[in-house]
């Protein structure tokens, strides 16, 4: 059903909004009563006429998709197990193979020196989280109790405390929202937490990676982990812990990682 739904928006978005000229579109969805309705769109990554795009989207066959778009989203929300209203619509973007992708939410271009790290810093966390799980088998830990407080984890064995670490918030990640939140922002956790984790964003020198600029905003999961590779990278962490939370999922970085 969902290959179905972006093959048919695909084939739509090519004939008449002139999709081999941008990369991705995100589609703002309200709700008119019952109705989903477009309450906005934006184009970004285009790489082929600008002013082809312009003309697209400003004939009056752009109104006619709106509806299909708005129903379309609905759909894909539905398929996704997400509520239309958390990620007030969804972002299709094109995908260099040929069809479309889509996402919940409206989650822009991640920033050029993001994208062009990518693979490294995803293969560089990969490294570190291996090195302390051939160390010190955090996975064998049956408990772990954080206390971002006094910045601590510790996971246990048996009812034993196996390796203790410094662990600091970096972000949370919802999955009903799709949404990023950097720690140095959450007002739900106290303010020597907050100051901890708002110097882990400080401490990335490149302030034209707008994500670590954006407290909130929408991502996937993929997104959400180069992230936190991001900040481990630039601060020295020895890797990342992801750890449950009501309805997400709170990434972790650990140092002075030791055995209890």
């Amino acid at each position: 059903m969902r290959r179905e739904i972006l093959d048919d928006v695909g084939q739509l978005l090519r004939e008449q909004l002139a999709a081999e000229e941008w990369g991705r579109v995100l589609i703002e969805v309200a709700r008119d009563g019952a109705e989903p309705v477009v309450a906005g769109i934006e184009v970004e990554d285009i790489v082929g006429d600008e002013a082809k795009v312009d003309v697209a989207f400003g004939e009056e066959s752009a109104r006619s998709l709106l509806p299909v778009l708005a129903k379309a989203t609905e759909a894909l929300c539905e398929l996704e197990g997400v509520e239309l209203d958390d990620v007030s619509g969804g972002t299709f973007v094109r995908q260099r193979a040929g069809g479309f992708a889509w996402l919940p939410g409206l989650v822009h271009l991640p920033s050029p020196l993001l994208e062009a790290e990518w693979d490294e810093l995803r293969a560089k966390l990969e490294a570190r989280n291996t090195a302390l799980e051939e160390r010190f088998a955090l996975t064998r830990a049956d408990r772990y109790d954080i206390d971002l407080e006094n910045e601590t984890v510790v996971f246990s064995e048996a009812g034993q405390p196996s390796v203790v670490a410094r662990a600091v918030l970096i972000a949370t990640y919802s999955f009903a929202s799709r949404v990023w939140a950097w720690g140095g922002y959450n007002k739900n956790v106290p303010a020597s937490v907050r100051r901890a984790s708002a110097a882990l964003a400080d401490a990335v020198p490149q302030r034209d990676i707008w994500e670590v600029s954006t407290p909130v905003f929408a991502t996937d999961e993929p997104t959400a982990w180069v992230l936190a590779a991001l900040v481990c990278d630039r601060c020295g962490g020895q890797g990342v812990h992801r750890a449950p939370i009501e309805g997400g999922r709170a990434f972790l970085l650990l140092r002075d990682v030791r055995k209890a």
